[in-house]
């Protein structure tokens, strides 16, 4: 068994199809170069092998994605080549492309593949791929047609080797912008990096939790400081946990290392582990995950992709092989759980923001997840939207006991429906506690307090003056009730004092609370976080 501690994932960003990304967009350079380039004395570089090797360099595939390659590479030549025997080309480039991958991944091996920092391999590989391509093409040809011996070895070999000798002078002229700009885009590997396998690994948590993130750094790709440092974070069944910090801190890469996103679809080093169920997520693909838990992210909208209502809900199942009378049966569940009964018909584009963020939860929940998770989901609501999507999202933890994880800079809302409440600063968990706990840490630290709820500055600025309440205020009823005991208790110390100096001292009482509540009032005004500005500048929502 492995210590969580001593586990490192390492996944290249792109993901397992990054060569057929890479791949296609060479080939398509390939083939517009081969359609406008011009022929000297009879002899034009062959573009789609010189492009292919250029993907197999960038990307590494195994031997059966690099025959995927030559195969299509062969079926654009079929349809682009002038020749009397084009359907050579089926054999030929997958035959090249081959030979690419072989010597890219000899090359590997070989300690003086660089003369003066410039790397020979894109030289061997666009030359030997093109001469053996070339070779196996012009040998079908002088079998099909019957074409002289003296014809085939001092015309058409010659002629493949001149092909082979421009190739190897224009492969590496592609494959160093190439190599820059996909580099760039965070599509390669900087170095010789591989993407890690946990497969045979027995990983196990250490604590038993619906999620449990483990000792958990995270770096970006290329980064050199963690995004996420030391994270120890359990989320239990039933639990409504809000992650809130300052702009930056680490709170949406967080989510995303819940769902496996981090590392899995975004890239880069993880260091400690993240556990679904018990489960390591980097034992678990995506869509595997997507069955535990359920992600509605801050752009909703790009999680919608169908026409209708009805069309949405069902697609996630039909993805996942439900039947018909499932899906229907589910879908009217949902609908009734989110409150889109009556709408199943409306086209997403006339919904309302409120609306389609409703459509959007209940299209995770349709797969049955037992957690839902919002990344900053009131970003684009107004404070209706707000109150109405967290009674929404309260509804679904208390009565149908779905564990609820929310991303959130606006505290004023969700509060209520919260059990726990973690803070995190600079990628750490600085907090994690009681949701009173943990706001008063952040008050007394002075951590992200443009995002305290006024209703309980106010109670922090009458406890520091001296007036008590039997608990915190989280909400404007809470509120209220604490007034009304500060209130009892003056009247009581009224009637303590007596009848005779009690106008005085409620007299007293009056100015002290007048006072202390003009203090308060001018050192923390009562606003809504929307109007506050934010330390970096920016309203916090």
């Amino acid at each position: 068994m492995e210590r969580i501690q001593d586990l490192v994932y390492t996944h290249v960003q792109g993901g397992q199809f990054r060569w057929v990304t890479v791949s296609t967009l060479m080939l398509a350079l390939g083939t517009i170069l081969h359609l406008v380039s011009p022929s000297v004395a009879g002899v034009t570089p062959n573009w789609t092998i010189a492009t292919y090797c250029v993907a197999i360099l960038l990307t590494r595939p195994s031997l059966s994605q690099t025959l995927g390659i030559g195969l299509v590479a062969a079926l654009i030549n079929v349809l682009t080549s002038k020749s009397a025997f084009p359907y050579g080309n089926l054999l030929s480039e997958p035959g090249g492309a081959l030979t690419a991958a072989l010597v890219t991944r000899a090359m590997l091996s070989v300690k003086f593949r660089k003369i003066g920092g410039f790397d020979l391999t894109p030289i061997l590989s666009g030359f030997l791929a093109t001469v053996v391509s070339g070779g196996i093409f012009v040998t079908i040809l002088w079998k099909v047609l019957g074409l002289p011996d003296n014809v085939y070895m001092y015309g058409m070999w010659p002629m493949v080797l001149i092909v082979g000798a421009l190739n190897g002078a224009i492969t590496p002229i592609l494959y160093i912008p190439a190599q820059r700009l996909f580099s760039k885009r965070g599509m390669l590997p900087s170095t010789d990096q591989l993407t890690s396998d946990h497969s045979h690994m027995t990983i196990l948590p250490e604590r038993q939790a619906k999620i449990s993130i483990e000792h958990v750094n995270y770096y970006h790709p290329k980064a050199t400081t963690p995004s996420l440092e030391n994270i120890n974070l359990d989320v239990h069944d039933g639990d409504f946990l809000v992650v809130t910090g300052p702009a930056g801190c680490g709170k949406s890469t967080l989510c995303m290392a819940m769902v496996g996103a981090v590392p899995k679809f975004y890239g880069g080093r993880l260091e400690g582990m993240v556990f679904v169920d018990g489960k390591a997520t980097t034992q678990m693909e995506i869509p595997e995950l997507a069955n535990h838990i359920g992600v509605v992210l801050a752009d909703y909208d790009t999680q919608l992709v169908t026409m209708t209502v009805r069309e949405e809900v069902a697609f996630a199942m039909e993805n996942r092989g439900y039947d018909r009378e499932t899906i229907k049966a589910r879908s009217e569940e949902v609908f009734a759980q989110v409150g889109l009964i009556g709408l199943e018909d409306r086209k997403i584009t006339s919904l309302s923001g409120g609306q389609r963020q409703r459509l959007a939860i209940a299209s995770v929940l349709a797969t049955n997840p037992t957690v839902l998770v919002l990344d900053e989901p009131t970003s684009s609501l107004d404070p209706d939207g707000t109150a109405e999507l967290y009674r929404l999202v309260g509804d679904l933890n208390k009565k149908h006991g779905i564990t609820v994880v929310v991303i959130d800079h606006d505290l004023h809302a969700v509060l209520p429906y919260a059990n726990r409440m973690a803070l995190m600063v600079d990628g750490s968990i600085a907090c994690d506690d009681d949701v009173p706990t943990t706001l008063r840490y952040m008050y007394e630290h002075n951590i992200h307090v443009d995002a305290l709820p006024s209703v309980f500055t106010t109670y922090m600025e009458l406890e520091q003056a001296g007036f008590h309440s039997d608990e915190p205020w989280l909400s404007i009823e809470s509120a209220i009730k604490g007034l009304h005991q500060i209130e009892m208790a003056h009247a009581i110390q009224t009637e303590v004092h007596g009848e005779s100096n009690s106008r005085v001292n409620q007299s007293k009482t009056v100015e002290n609370s007048t006072n202390q509540s003009n203090t308060v009032v001018n050192k923390q005004p009562i606003q809504r976080v929307d109007d506050v500005q934010g330390k970096d500048g920016g309203a916090h929502a």
